[in-house]
């Protein structure tokens, strides 16, 4: 079932948008999309395309496939080489072309994606770490999902229950997942539900949004919510330069209106709405819901502190001040969460 993320991710687009120009050339772009019919990002990307439409006066139109054309991981290539014009990608799908932009995956974070997905694309842009790693597409939104927790088919309370469970991670969750004693298990998202029916995953780690759009509410009934958020997994909607190069000015305009800093907003509004959907679902199929207990969190923030410096590690190596940079992401995602 399409998770219904609600009329209100419209608001505001016609009043911001309405002096677009009127006379621009109508033109389309083609979109991949990958995550199957039941996800959320069905509805929330096709009321994202009626904000494109409304920045242009109706002259830019968006078509999303409607079934994937790659995997998971070759959906940034699709793009690049131009076998589409945009697409949705998991920056993790693709690892260590974008560690940069992944900063925000980092545990204890981003609290919500509502924060998290603004607070990321103007920290990203801004220290102009955009032109280190979109060399051969453009970057259009960046958002993140909301706080990722641990999901499992039975009670997982502490450090001591971890022990030889195997738990499926994709992309940011691996190291975390390591770091935690996890047994990990590493697949998309897609592949999920499958493994936790054949027993060949004794759990997840996923934002509760994914728990309803991959149906894995039915499979893993227990859920452990971490205080501060475990992690995020950092999206993004790119577009192949000689498509956006493409479009008449107006429509380029209109593009980056609806994508940018408002667009990063609207999609990290509509992950938190896919979280809450999701986390009322687990409640009616009357699921357990914990929260870590204190003394646990204390131990989890002491065995992900080396996740925290790798990343810092990482950008020093690359002549950046990894500390700035990280104080600087907090600074915006606290600033966000007001």
């Amino acid at each position: 079932m399409i998770l219904k993320v609600g009329a209100f991710l419209l608001c505001g687009a016609v009043a911001l948008w309405a002096a677009s120009p009127a006379s621009a050339q109508k033109q389309t772009l083609k979109m991949a999309y990958w995550a199957g019919p039941s996800h959320h990002m069905v509805k929330t990307q096709a009321e994202w395309v009626k904000t494109v439409q409304v920045a242009s006066n109706g002259n830019l139109n968006i078509e999303i496939d409607m079934a994937a054309l790659a995997k998971p991981e070759g959906q940034y290539d699709l793009v690049k080489d131009g076998v589409r014009d945009m697409v949705w990608h998991v920056a993790g799908y693709t690892a260590g072309r974008f560690p940069l932009f992944q900063a925000a995956e980092l545990p204890f974070i981003c609290t919500s994606a509502t924060a998290c997905a603004p607070a990321l694309y103007t920290w990203y842009t801004e220290n102009k770490l955009v032109d280190r790693e979109f060399t051969d597409t453009k970057l259009v939104v960046a958002f993140n999902h909301g706080p990722g927790l641990l999901h499992a088919a039975k009670p997982v309370r502490a450090l001591d229950d971890m022990k030889g469970l195997k738990i499926r991670v994709g992309g940011s969750g691996v190291p975390i997942a390591q770091a935690l004693g996890m047994s990990v298990v590493a697949m998309p998202a897609t592949e999920a539900y499958e493994a936790l029916s054949r027993k060949t995953a004794d759990g997840v780690l996923f934002p509760w949004e994914a728990m309803m759009s991959f149906r894995l509410n039915e499979v893993a009934t227990f859920h452990l919510e971490v205080p501060g958020g475990m992690y995020t997994s950092s999206f993004m909607i790119n577009i192949n330069p000689k498509s956006f190069d493409g479009l008449n000015a107006g429509n380029r305009e209109a593009l980056m209106k609806a994508g940018g800093l408002e667009g990063s907003k609207f999609f990290g509004r509509a992950w938190d709405a896919a979280d809450k959907a999701s986390r009322d679902d687990g409640v009616a199929k009357k699921n357990t819901i914990e929260t870590l207990a204190p003394d646990q969190l204390v131990k989890w923030k002491q065995l992900l502190q080396p996740v925290r410096d790798n990343w810092i590690k990482m950008a020093k190596e690359k002549g950046l001040d990894g500390d700035k940079l990280i104080a600087d992401l907090e600074a915006r995602v606290k600033a966000q969460s007001m």
